[in-house]
């Protein structure tokens, strides 16, 4: 029996389908039999049930991507991400803004007993530190007003890329406490380094301290590492799991808290 038999014949979205984590998560999906809605700004090869191209930079493809999908879903799963070598307003545009517009767009669609799944960062660990500006984003009523309030509040690409790991983390946690009566749950994974092609985006962006990283685990993760995590989260049996950030790291953060990994 194929271990992720409980998405067989479920309606699962997800976003970043193309490439990297989201590829390899929708591989196994397909293997197990569900039926998934695949949306990228690229294209993809795999035999989804359908695919939709979406850029989270532009809202208007937002809003047509969710109007393409028919019908109630089962899981949705957020992978889509940039890293912070790009522009830092695109960084939040598609790492919170976009992924919270569609978020928001499906939420009413999602069955009793399904869940949502962001992945988020390690590099999103310091959000208890950064709440009160997490939350300030947040509030933003649109995504319209969220680049608004980004105009207002330049930062760096580290720090946007920071920052907008931060920003999926609390959202998640904002998300899963007013949907747990409808039976929806939603929590964030949090890898460190993985190898997909934007890791040496990643390495740019972040300095040492993603090869301290490396080297204190022994290598980086793959894109199955943190797809079998994604689909473990988001399993409906695993009902009384919610609003949680999931690190998937190698034991790198608890080595922190720990005092066996030293910084600097």
């Amino acid at each position: 029996m194929n271990q992720y038999s409980a998405y067989k014949d479920k309606t699962v979205v997800v976003t970043g389908a193309a490439s990297g984590i989201g590829r390899q998560t929708t591989e196994l999906l397909l293997a197990a039999g569900a039926n998934v809605i695949a949306l990228d700004r690229n294209p993809s090869d795999l035999k989804v049930e359908q695919f939709i191209s979406v850029d989270f930079t532009q809202p208007e493809t937002i809003t047509a991507a969710a109007k393409q999908i028919n019908g109630e879903i089962d899981v949705l799963l957020n992978i889509a991400g940039v890293p912070g070598t790009v522009d830092p307003e695109i960084v939040v545009r598609v790492n919170v803004l976009g992924l919270r517009m569609l978020t928001d767009s499906l939420i009413d669609r999602i069955r009793s007993g399904g869940s949502v799944t962001h992945v988020a960062s390690i590099a999103g660990a310091q959000w208890a530190a950064h709440l009160d500006e997490v939350q300030r984003l947040l509030a933003t009523p649109d995504y319209a007003t969220g680049v608004a309030w980004l105009k207002d509040h330049p930062m760096d690409g580290k720090r946007a890329y920071d920052f907008s790991k931060e920003c999926v983390v609390v959202m998640a946690k904002q998300q899963g406490h007013w949907l747990r009566e409808r039976g929806v749950r939603v929590n964030t994974v949090s890898p460190g380094p993985v190898q997909t092609p934007i890791l040496k985006d990643f390495r740019e962006s972040v300095g040492p301290l993603l090869d301290l990283v490396t080297r204190e685990t022994g290598r980086d993760a793959t894109a199955i590492d943190i797809a079998r995590v994604i689909l473990f989260l988001s399993d409906p049996s695993l009902e009384w799991l919610n609003a949680t950030d999931v690190q998937v790291d190698g034991g790198f953060m608890s080595g922190l808290v720990g005092g066996w990994v030293k910084l600097g």
